[in-house]
C-alpha cells in the first residue's frame, strides 16, 4: 500500500475511533441512568461490549497501518 493511501486510512480510522469513543461514553451514561432508575441494563451492557469490540478492531487497524507506514 502506498504512503498517501496509508495516510488516508489512518485519518479515517482516527475519525472512527473518536466517534466510537463518544458512543462508548454515551452508552456508559445511559447504563448508569437506567441502573439508577431500576431498569434492566443487560441489553445496554451487551451493546457497550459490542462498541468496545469495535474500538479494539479500529485500534488494531490503526496500529497495523501505522506500522506499515513506518516501514515504508
Amino acid at each position: 500500500m502506498d504512503r498517501p493511501t496509508l495516510h488516508q486510512r489512518l485519518e479515517a480510522v482516527e475519525g472512527l475511533l473518536q466517534r466510537v469513543a463518544e458512543n462508548i461514553a454515551f452508552q456508559g451514561r445511559m447504563i448508569a441512568t437506567l441502573d439508577r432508575g431500576g431498569h434492566d441494563v443487560k441489553a445496554a451492557k451487551m451493546f457497550l461490549r459490542q462498541l468496545e469490540a469495535k474500538r479494539a478492531r479500529h485500534v488494531a487497524d490503526r496500529d497495523r497501518w501505522f506500522t506499515q507506514l513506518a516501514n515504508l
